[in-house]
């Protein structure tokens, strides 16, 4: 891990941060205590009772030099993510920009996406009815570590832009480049009281989810986690927006760019050290063009390494426990007769790529979500079994297709059980942040980025106004023994 979690004597936490692709220590960081989570949700809630009254604008604004901010901090930031995570610079300098990116985006949307919405009144034309955006209150947010800027801050502004405050609780593993945030937004903002960040182990998102304090959760993480939160917010009738674990599938077929989909192949199977949700895992090749793609993939494979030197490609696996679940899902395809091919020799942490063939449903490689950088490739007869087998998953983050037929494409989309489909490319659904992201079956529930996902971080309500002042409607008890006739002739009239 790159945190060792110590319990001192008084019985406080303290999490000994280090480099896992140097294991150099960092920093020690004291986790809060539970009073002192709830001091912070009381300050939150505080708060939000007058921020909620902001109007978009202001929030823009504020939103807008936070993000200004982050761009000037960009060395700084770069290399805290690389520090804390492993991770190669190029690496945290796509997370970076992903995250400015979803921040820009979101500025732009929220003045039209939260003001209010007039609607059809229907036949009640003296009447007038609009649709309006309120906060929730407290948004917690709880990210994982595979990504320490971006999944926390991301959803943040989204909170913050929708009126909300926000508690964040970052991964223990990488809670540095969370409080780097949390400073820059202070500076920036001059605005403290609305975000906080929470240092500490799971059982402070628990506390979160549980509290009366906070008003909707933002968990981004494992599907066996989400389960467990979405049940809890279930009791409470808490809304919560679920961003979970993938299998991400890529379709190619006879009439697809091999070269340019083995290259597709290998960058999101392997970028980040295949530590990201929306990674390419899995690949189904028609058998007309099986063996040229998977020799084109050996090329593309063939010219990275893993390592700390800088012109190594692939950084650090960020966990001790994450390197030893992709080994597990490598034995067991091996065991079950998988050819297995490793690019390069292990140095610590640092796993080289591995390319896996003959693989098939009965492996972990195939169904169970490794998040490590292997590929494991599989040969299957046409089109319809390249569907089924893509959709044969309990997993439904992502599936990437490649065919050079603009309307086969479309065609075959329609039949991909995934919340993205991306045609002839991968992970790019994530930087063009104007599109909702987000899962189906287990890979979670809601949705961020986009307009959507401003609106998760909102109530809708309902306004009915009056054009006309009347002193009665034609329904209520002193007339509707009168116009009884009347309304029968008209519903027979208007709806028949």
């Amino acid at each position: 891990m790159s945190a060792i979690i110590h319990t001192e004597a008084d019985g406080r936490v303290v999490l000994k941060c280090f480099n896992p692709a140097t294991h150099e220590p960092l920093q020690e960081i004291m986790a809060l205590t539970a009073d002192g989570v709830e001091a912070r949700l009381d300050g939150l809630r505080e708060q939000a009772a007058c921020y909620k009254n902001e109007p978009v604008k202001t929030r823009v604004r504020l939103i807008r030099r936070f993000r200004k901010a982050l761009a000037r901090h960009f060395d700084e930031l770069c290399d805290s993510i690389c520090q804390e995570t492993g991770k190669k610079p190029q690496e945290a300098i796509l997370e970076i920009f992903g995250a400015l990116e979803i921040i820009r985006t979101a500025e732009k949307l929220a003045r039209t996406t939260l003001k209010r919405r007039y609607r059809s009144s229907g036949v009640l034309i003296h009447k007038r009815g609009y649709v309006e955006y309120w906060p929730y209150g407290v948004a917690t947010i709880i990210s994982p570590w595979n990504y320490p800027l971006l999944l926390v801050v991301a959803p943040a502004v989204e909170a913050l832009l929708a009126g909300n405050t926000v508690a964040a609780k970052p991964s223990e593993h990488t809670t540095l480049t969370a409080l780097l945030a949390k400073q820059i937004f202070d500076a920036a903002t001059g605005r403290p009281e609305l975000f906080a960040v929470l240092p500490g182990t799971a059982e402070i998102g628990r506390q979160l989810v549980a509290s009366p304090k906070t008003d909707v959760i933002c968990f981004v993480g494992s599907t066996k986690v989400g389960k467990t939160i979405a049940v809890q917010c279930a009791r409470l009738l808490k809304p919560v927006v679920l961003e979970l674990g993938g299998k991400d599938a890529m379709i190619v077929l006879e009439d697809a760019r091999l070269a340019r989909a083995a290259k597709s192949a290998v960058w999101g199977g392997f970028s980040n050290a295949g530590q990201t949700c929306v990674s390419v895992e899995r690949v189904y090749v028609v058998e007309p063009v099986y063996d040229e793609f998977v020799a084109l993939l050996r090329a593309e494979t063939g010219k990275l390494t893993a390592g700390e030197e800088p012109d190594n490609a692939i950084g650090a696996v960020t966990l001790e426990a994450q390197y030893d679940k992709i080994n597990a899902h490598i034995d067991d395809a091996r065991s079950k007769g998988a050819e297995c091919e490793v690019f390069g020799e292990p140095d610590g942490w640092h796993m080289p790529p591995v390319l896996l063939t003959g693989v098939d449903h009965s492996m972990m490689v195939m169904t169970d979500e490794t998040f490590g950088p292997e590929l494991a490739v599989m040969k299957v007869a046409d089109e319809e079994e390249a569907i089924a087998k893509a959709n044969d998953s309990s997993f439904g983050l992502s599936t990437y297709l490649f065919t050079g037929n603009a309307a086969r494409a479309r065609r075959i989309s329609q039949r991909l059980v995934s919340g993205a489909v991306v045609v002839n490319d991968v992970i790019v659904q994530y930087a063009m942040a104007s599109l909702p992201i987000g899962g189906i079956r287990d890979s979670g529930l809601g949705k961020l980025h986009g307009p959507e996902g401003l609106l998760s971080f909102s109530r809708q309500r309902s306004v009915v106004e009056g054009r006309i002042d009347l002193p009665m409607e034609l329904w209520y008890y002193d007339l509707i023994r009168k116009t009884f006739g009347m309304t029968r002739k008209f519903i027979k009239m208007w709806y028949g």
